[in-house]
C-alpha cells in the first residue's frame, strides 16, 4: 500500500518481474497480441467445426465452391495457422517472463499449473491442426481447382448475348 506522500514504483507491491517501462510496455504488448490471435485462433476453428462445416455439407455440391472461397482464395487454413503460431510464440514469451524464466515453485501455483495445462492444450491443438488439418484442406483446395480445370471451356452456365445485354442495362440503372 502507498501512503501520504510516496510515490508508486514499477514493480512496488507486486511480484512480477517486470521492472522498466520498457519490459512493462513488452509484456503489454505481448499480452495483447496473444489474446488478439488466440482468439482468432480458437474462434476460427470454432466457426468452422460448428457452423461452416456442417452447412457446406448439407449445401452438396454448392458447398464446394463455398470451399474453395474459404481454403483456395480467402486462404483461410493458412491464416488460421498463422494466428496459431503467433498465439504460441506470444503465449511463451509470457509463460516465461511470468515464470521468471521457468522457476519450478512458480510452474507448481495455481497461476502456473493453470498456465501449463494452457499450453499443453495450444500445442496439441496445432499439431492436430497443423499435421490434420491444413494438409486436409489443401488437398481439398487441389481437388478443387482439379475439377474446375477439367470442365469444358464452354460451360452449360455461360449467358446468352440477350441475358448479358440485359446485366449490363440493370449493372448502369
Amino acid at each position: 500500500m502507498l501512503g501520504p506522500g510516496r510515490e508508486y514504483k514499477l514493480g512496488e507491491g507486486r511480484p512480477h518481474p517486470a521492472t522498466t517501462m520498457t519490459q512493462l510496455n513488452s509484456l503489454l504488448l505481448a499480452r495483447a497480441v496473444h489474446v488478439i490471435a488466440s482468439t482468432l485462433w480458437a474462434g476460427g476453428a470454432v466457426l468452422i467445426a460448428a457452423f461452416l462445416m456442417p452447412a457446406i455439407r448439407a449445401a452438396g455440391p454448392a458447398g464446394a465452391v463455398v470451399m474453395k472461397q474459404l481454403t483456395v482464395v480467402r486462404k483461410l487454413p493458412a491464416i488460421l495457422a498463422i494466428s496459431g503460431i503467433v498465439a504460441i510464440v506470444s503465449g511463451g514469451y509470457l509463460y516465461w517472463t511470468d515464470s521468471s524464466g521457468l522457476q519450478s515453485a512458480w510452474m507448481r501455483s495455481g497461476a502456473g499449473s493453470a498456465h501449463t495445462l494452457g499450453a499443453i492444450a495450444a500445442s496439441l491443438a496445432a499439431a492436430v491442426g497443423l499435421a490434420i488439418n491444413i494438409p486436409a484442406a489443401n488437398r481439398m483446395g487441389a481437388a478443387l481447382r482439379q475439377l474446375e480445370e477439367s470442365r469444358p471451356a464452354a460451360t452449360a452456365h455461360r449467358p446468352h448475348k440477350r441475358e448479358q445485354g440485359r446485366a449490363r442495362l440493370t449493372q448502369r440503372v
